[in-house]
């Protein structure tokens, strides 16, 4: 393996010259370009000042050429109707290692990889390099700390199902859920794909999702699948009446409602007895529970305008303060 980050030299410098675009491998691109990306804007630039770059290409089976950099720009090349582009020619026996690097090099410092692109340039770099160095040279390159977690985390998602994939490349699916997804069996993965793939979660809603399902699942003793089956949640995943952020809040509630039903049940709990005493929507005063109820202090906030104010909220507080409701609420 080699232990050096850089280009070999050995297969020679890359001639110019100009080849067909009916010859080239646009189809076939080997190192994952960016799905479905709108060319317009750059059809526009080469047809206003013809091409500024020159794209890389090797020699493939059967005359064609494979693309190695500059996948775009022969693509909106095509649409434009163009028959002929010059290109830097690569010889055949051009290593692997060097394409990719070239490819990595090339697209750094003109635009971010997506999520997916990071992952399979990782696993393909891995032939060739010892982990420290990928971290050390390449995860920069991708737009990534120096950090072993995130190779971690891109080898994960690059060996999952293409579904998964799909969503990671459009950002649907955040990273740290996809690689911890990569850990579950297939079975438990095809039974959160619905929940994860048309519900509106956050980074953070996903995690938490995940870890309530994972929660929940050891201690019943049953795998994740079991879970995400039952007809609670099915019912909710598939509610018509509901939109899709409405469904992702009632699934996370009934969730979080059984991993910490305690909890859940105080907030409830001080939520009504807030409602009960006004305070809930108040415009000028906020009584603030203890986080997660387990500390002794309440936080309460006023707000006003002058001393006349401030006179009367003390007062409005010093009457809730003898009521046995507020008592009740702050014994919660």
């Amino acid at each position: 393996m080699n232990h050096m980050f850089f280009a070999e030299r050995g297969a020679g410098l890359p001639s110019s010259q100009e080849i067909f675009l009916s010859q080239v491998e646009l189809d076939a691109h080997p190192y994952f370009p960016v799905p479905g990306e709108d060319l317009t804007r750059l059809q526009e630039s080469l047809a206003a000042v013809g091409l500024l770059a020159l794209p890389r290409v090797r020699s493939g089976e059967g005359g064609r050429w494979q693309v190695v950099t500059g996948w775009k720009r022969l693509m909106a090349a095509a649409r434009l109707g163009w028959e002929k582009i010059p290109a830097l020619v690569l010889s055949p026996e051009t290593p692997q290692a060097q394409l990719l690097l070239l490819y990595l090099h090339d697209n750094a410092f003109s635009r971010a990889f997506n999520p997916l692109e990071q992952a399979r340039l990782a696993a393909r770099l891995l032939a060739h390099w010892d982990r420290e160095i990928l971290v050390a040279k390449a995860l920069p390159l991708m737009g990534l700390p120096s950090a072993p977690v995130y190779l971690d985390r891109l080898l994960a998602v690059a060996g999952l199902e293409a579904a998964w994939q799909e969503l990671v490349a459009r950002e649907h699916l955040a990273l740290t859920a996809a690689a911890r997804v990569a850990a579950w069996e297939s079975g438990d993965r095809r039974a959160a794909f619905p929940f994860l793939a048309d519900l509106p979660w956050s980074r953070s809603k996903q995690e938490e999702f995940l870890s309530a399902v994972e929660i929940l699942a050891r201690r019943q003793g049953v795998e994740a699948a079991d879970i995400l089956v039952e007809e609670e949640l099915q019912d909710i995943l598939q509610d018509a009446g509901l939109n899709p952020q409405e469904r992702a809040e009632t699934v996370r509630s009934r969730l979080n409602e059984r991993v910490s039903p305690r909890f859940c049940a105080a907030k409830q709990a001080f939520r009504a007895g807030l409602d009960r005493l006004g305070l809930r929507r108040h415009p000028r005063l906020r009584l603030k529970e203890p986080p997660a109820f387990e500390g002794p202090d309440f936080e309460l906030t006023l707000k006003f305008k002058d001393t006349s104010e401030l006179r009367e909220l003390l007062q409005e507080l010093s009457r809730l303060a003898q009521l046995p409701e507020f008592e009740t609420l702050v014994d919660i």
